[in-house]
């Protein structure tokens, strides 16, 4: 029954997002969050079925370019040299997918799952650009997340407390296992609630976290303090899943902010950003008081070796282990979608690929053309987000704190990725990350988006008002 409920939601909300395209992001955030219940309900949780939400989105984007007069155009003309980048990249990447087409039966799979991957990202950045009409719809977008989401988060509290242990759809022993994390005398529960695995459960509610931290700042009024509670709770789950480096986000968060609003001048207002950030962060204190210092989780996070943990992990993860996977691998890879994450439930011939963090994987798939070419992309990307941010916020415009937040959370991910690229195997992950840097770049587009809807309604309006 579950899996024909899956189902038919993913059939329904990928016809609502061709419909009406916009409809289609909103819809992909409630799929994304009951498919994973939904998946332990079915026999045998297949593996498959985390793609759920990838007709969706393939909906939502040939609705989008359907309906969006100069669809490419339009981002492109802002946007130049990322669209030159990304045109260049397809060429680059032609030898990895030409290894992976002929490495073996059925190699082909791995070739049209690495470019419906990697396709995804920049297809949601475009998405994300064309996304946003004014404010309130930007608003919608991250309010809908934080909210479906923290809902979601619950269940890592329920589970910690075993208050329903023989519920299916918490932790992960319907899926044939379960995450255990072992420190110096103590281990570690790595808790998954309703989600399928902690990684998946961290990243939520260091997004919710953040995300609803970006709500905060950019409101007004007591709502603020709403989105606020809402940041502290998520933090709560995020410390209940054992995963460090989605813990890692939340101060890289915080530093890319206040270094963003600095070099944009706004100093006074980094000093009253750094005591809003504290306040959802001293949430740690209370669960820290609330599960006792002999918590193993505690013991784990304020270990001793932390920063020497994550030290180890961004050289050995970054640097050395792309260099070594170009000496292993050689100029051009190893073949096209054979380290993408999720890749391990084609049945199909591949090599092994030991790679975890997404520069290390990307070497391994692209060799040195394609990576050259996807870090041009990424510097395009970077370098055109920075130049939005720093004008919105030197202009002081409604838009600059959330195009601001936005990028933090961006560098955020950017910093857990490089420790790690596994979490990308989560097709709405990776689109939604997507999604959010087109947000970015569309903030400057806002104010004038804005006034060519208002000129219609205006002469409506003056219509009505009109004498018969």
């Amino acid at each position: 029954m579950a899996l024909y409920v899956l189902l038919g939601l993913s059939a329904l909300f990928s016809c609502v997002a061709f419909a009406r395209w916009r409809w289609g992001l909103l819809l992909m955030i409630l799929l994304a969050a009951v498919q994973d219940p939904l998946r332990k309900l079915v026999p045998g949780a297949p593996g498959w079925l985390v793609l759920a939400t990838a007709p969706v989105f393939l909906a939502t984007v040939v609705s989008a370019i359907a309906h969006t007069r100069g669809w490419w155009a339009g981002f492109s003309r802002p946007y130049p040299k990322i669209a030159r980048a990304l045109v260049l990249l397809i060429p680059l990447c032609a030898p990895a997918a030409i290894i992976s087409l002929t490495y073996g039966p059925g190699s082909w799979l791995f070739t049209l799952f690495g470019a419906f991957s990697y396709s995804l990202l920049f297809l949601a950045v475009v998405a994300g650009f064309h996304y946003p009409r004014d404010l309130r719809m930007l608003r919608r977008l991250l309010a809908v997340y934080c909210l479906v989401n923290a809902v979601m988060l619950s269940g890592g509290l329920l589970e910690y407390l075993k208050w329903f242990p023989d519920w299916r759809i918490l932790g992960t022993e319907a899926l044939g296992y379960t995450w255990v994390r072992w420190g110096s005398g103590y281990t570690v529960d790595m808790l998954a609630g309703f989600y399928r695995s902690a990684d998946v459960m961290g990243w939520h509610a260091a997004a919710v976290c953040l995300l609803s931290l970006v709500l905060a700042l950019s409101g007004k009024g007591a709502r603020r303090y709403g989105w606020l509670l809402v940041s502290a709770f998520a933090v709560v789950a995020l410390l209940l899943c054992g995963r460090r480096k989605m813990v890692y986000m939340l101060p890289v968060f915080a530093l890319g902010l206040l270094w963003l609003y600095w070099q944009a001048g706004r100093a006074a207002r980094a000093a009253t950003l750094l005591v809003l950030l504290m306040i959802p962060l001293g949430s740690v204190l209370v669960v820290g008081d609330w599960v006792s210092e002999d918590s193993a989780n505690m013991r784990y996070y304020s270990g001793q070796g932390l920063k020497f943990d994550a030290a180890e992990s961004i050289q050995g993860q970054g640097f050395n282990a792309v260099w070594t996977t170009f000496q292993q691998s050689g100029f051009f890879g190893g073949g096209l979608g054979f380290a993408t994450p999720g890749g391990h439930n084609l049945a199909a011939a591949r090599p092994r690929a030991w790679q975890e963090s997404a520069p290390s994987r990307i070497m391994f798939e692209l060799g040195v053309p394609g990576t050259l070419g996807f870090l041009a992309v990424m510097v395009s990307l970077l370098l055109a987000m920075l130049r939005a941010t720093l004008g919105q916020l030197r202009a002081h415009t409604p838009q600059a704190p959330y195009a601001a937040g936005l990028m933090a959370f961006f560098l955020a991910n950017v910093g857990s990725l490089t420790v790690s690229g596994q979490i990308l195997a989560d097709p709405f992950i990776a689109s939604f990350l997507g999604i959010l840097v087109g947000v970015v770049l569309a903030t400057p587009r806002l104010p004038e988006l804005a006034r060519r809807q208002a000129r219609p309604q205006a002469a409506l309006r003056a219509q009505r008002a009109a004498p018969a």
